[in-house]
């Protein structure tokens, strides 16, 4: 699960590097993969090699959360669900308060804010879709159908 947020951030600094030299088919694929999960504002986004990151402040944040959250997985998220909740609540609660904070005019949000509350809000939140991911393999549906389907054993003949 950790590779794949890695590939994500990965793939979120790749595409500004590849603008920077001149690779802008390729660039144009990565900026339009990322378009509908942010809105990719270029004032709101930090700038690497001239270009903007795929991705806003608060997604940047987000994403990198998520990939450093994979190694913090801990066995009570596991077990309690008060747990789940608790931590679901400490997650959403600054990354809320920025937003609306930012949306009623008290302030226009900070750089280093909007990828704090995202960075916090990732890191928190990722260990929940990995003990997600993990509940949904050991338990899904699908596993109980692929038992059910006969081996034939024995020769053709």
């Amino acid at each position: 699960m950790g590779s794949a947020w890695g590939i994500l951030c990965a793939l979120i600094l790749a595409a500004p590097v590849l603008a920077r030299h001149s690779c802008h088919s390729v660039a144009s694929v990565l900026y339009f993969f990322f378009s509908p999960l942010c809105h990719q504002i270029p004032a709101r986004s930090f700038k690497l090699c001239g270009y903007p990151l795929a991705v806003c402040h608060r997604c940047s944040g987000i994403y990198l959360g998520m990939f450093l959250g994979t190694f913090f997985g801990n066995r009570t998220i596991q077990n309690c669900m008060n747990a789940r909740r608790v931590l679901v609540l400490c997650a959403i609660v600054p990354i809320s308060l920025d937003a609306l904070a930012s949306f009623a005019g008290f302030w226009t949000g900070f750089a280093l804010i909007r990828f704090s509350t995202g960075l916090l809000f990732g890191t928190l939140i990722s260990p929940l879709f990995v003990c997600a991911f993990t509940e949904f393999l050991n338990e899904a549906q699908w596993q109980k159908f692929i038992m059910q389907i006969p081996q034939f054993k024995g020769d053709l003949s």
